[in-house]
């Protein structure tokens, strides 16, 4: 059946989301194999677990459709399973083609090890290698969905991953939730990912670049975007890593800024007033002088209320930007979820009159390289 996706803005209240339950991939982080898989901390799998069944609850509470990308692929055929296995090393494909959807969708997700391999009796002769040596590589940020796949308008982007390990995500997703070519754009030119993606409704997109997406994505996918009519024009932000400062924690937009309501934006201050502003509008692309704040008035509300992450005080600034406190997933109107651990951004965003449900993510936020949050862990599919 054909998967139906719309999603106008950011701030819109969500119905459909795609989540991906993490598993036995989480396990293979050591601190051997960290800085290949982008990561900066080996996270407690237990107790993330833990933490994404709370999540995915909270929004199930909202009366969300949650579609799990683990439980999609199991549902497939063996056949259309098997194309998203890339081996390591040789292995008998007779043998894998034996394997059941379940089976093969815990390859495709949490990869194979040697000694995994030889148990199966899949490893073909001549391979060499120690018993944890990896024949299948996990795929260690499946469960951040943001990235490899996006919906603006009613188009499915399917991304382009900056680092390696998480180049076959986006293929795995189109194949999980059954994306038709028709419905769908991909970015071939440089980088595109999720994280710089906000649809802000009216036929607009704000979209990052620099440090994950590039200007050569953004090139390609936007005016595919404008020829199939889902966006008139768009707000583009040139994000850049501090020099002296290489570990801050900015990746995608999401992490300095967030769009809870159409009248309210969260707001890394002193980051990002700095970072260039462009507009693309009928096929040109102009500079703005203006900091983002001012031109998001002419495009979300002219009264635009700006939360400031972690307020006035330097620290709080410093510590729950780290903490992403503007990472935040809308689930109804003028309604988010949020972590907990970011009080004092949480408590402003209270007092600009949006609505918050926290959970705990103390293991979540150490997953990925410049950390993760909710917006990372949801793919909206649906958001009118």
């Amino acid at each position: 059946m054909k998967m139906s996706i719309n999603c106008i803005g950011e701030y819109s209240p969500l119905k459909r989301v795609c989540l991906a339950t993490p598993g036995k991939e989480k396990e293979r982080l050591t601190p051997q194999n960290l800085h290949e898989m982008q990561y900066s901390e080996i996270p407690d799998p237990g107790n993330l677990t833990a933490e994404c069944e709370q999540f995915k609850a909270k929004i199930k509470s909202f009366g969300i459709e949650v579609i799990d990308v683990r439980d999609k692929l199991k549902a497939l055929k063996p056949e259309e399973i098997i194309p998203l296995i890339r081996p390591e090393c040789k292995l008998d494909m007779k043998v894998l083609k034996t394997l059941s959807s379940k089976e093969l969708t815990e390859l495709v997700v949490a990869g194979l090890t040697l000694t995994e391999a030889q148990a199966i009796g899949a490893v073909k002769d001549g391979v060499v290698g120690a018993a944890e040596d990896i024949c299948i590589k996990p795929l260690l940020n499946m469960m951040f969905t943001r990235d490899p796949g996006m919906v603006v308008g009613k188009t499915y982007i399917a991304g382009k991953m900056r680092w390696e390990s998480r180049r076959p995500e986006p293929q795995v997703l189109i194949t999980a939730l059954g994306i038709k070519k028709e419905d769908m754009i991909t970015a071939e030119a440089g980088y595109f990912e999720g994280g710089d993606c906000f649809p802000i409704g009216k036929g607009r997109l704000m979209q990052g670049f620099g440090t994950r997406s590039s200007a050569l994505g953004v090139n390609d996918v936007v005016p595919k975007l404008i020829e199939r009519k889902d966006v008139d024009e768009a707000i583009l932000v040139r994000l850049e890593t501090p020099d002296l400062q290489p570990n801050k924690g900015i990746g995608h937009l999401d992490t300095v800024m967030g769009v809870p309501a159409e009248d309210v934006i969260i707001y890394y201050k002193d980051y990002i007033d700095k970072m260039k502003v462009f507009i693309h509008k009928k096929g040109k692309t102009t500079l703005d002088g203006r900091p983002l704040r001012e031109v998001l008035k002419d495009y979300l509300a002219r009264d635009l209320r700006v939360v400031e992450i972690g307020g006035e005080d330097y620290y709080a600034q410093e510590r729950e930007h780290w903490l992403l406190a503007s990472n935040i997933l809308v689930v109804a109107k003028n309604t988010i979820i949020a972590y907990e651990h970011n009080r004092i951004t949480n408590k402003l965003a209270k007092e600009a009159g949006i609505k918050i449900e926290t959970f705990k993510g103390n293991e979540i936020i150490k997953e990925g390289g410049e950390r993760s949050g909710p917006r990372c862990m949801s793919l909206p599919l649906t958001k009118p």
